[in-house]
């Protein structure tokens, strides 16, 4: 069985085969911001190191946010259409959950740095999502009284990641979409 990764939400895009709940192949780039130039020849690169076609997948974990705008669109447009064309599960987790699932915890509070602020995920010790996604300017984060367990910097533990997303639904295709928690301008 093979498991394609992908996630496209910040400067680096990762994409991971994993084959029988094994990483096969891993590969990552700082792109900063050439997604659109980048994340097709990456994932052709790793089917090809993998000796396998698309139509040899067998589901799909994509990143859908919160995090870079033009970013997540295209990691999660690729994933969707990936998984309609093959015809194959989708599941899906945000860049905070993927942080959650890395490490033991009781209720904590994970961030993701951006430019201008910060996103926030409030999860308890199953992973859950408590209340909703946040987003604060910097100055508001700087600002914010109660910091009592906030995780900023986790390394990602991928086979967690892998075992967390088994227990998860699958998603048809078309109902997968990114996961915009910042408002931007013409929103505001």
């Amino acid at each position: 069985m093979y498991t394609l990764y992908i996630d496209t939400h910040s400067n680096k895009i990762t994409m991971i085969l994993y084959k029988e709940k094994k990483i096969l192949y891993k590969r990552e780039e700082n792109t900063s911001s050439n997604h659109s130039e980048n994340t097709m020849p990456i994932l052709m690169e790793v089917l090809k190191k993998a000796n396998i076609e698309t139509t040899d997948l067998n589901e799909i974990i994509v990143v859908n946010g919160p995090g870079s705008f033009t970013g997540i669109r295209i990691g999660v447009t690729i994933a969707k259409t990936l998984a309609y064309t093959v015809n194959i599960p989708i599941k899906v987790m945000s860049s905070l959950l993927i942080k959650a699932v890395s490490f033991t915890h009781e209720e904590v509070t994970i961030v993701e740095r951006e430019k201008n602020g910060v996103f926030l995920g409030t999860f308890d010790k199953e992973n859950n999502l408590i209340g909703e996604y946040k987003y604060l300017s910097n100055k508001e984060y700087r600002d914010l009284d109660n910091k009592k367990n906030v995780k900023e910097e986790v390394k990602l533990d991928y086979l967690q990641i892998l075992n967390f997303a088994n227990n998860l639904e699958s998603i048809h295709p078309h109902a997968v979409n990114p996961l915009y928690v910042k408002k931007i301008e013409v929103q505001k």
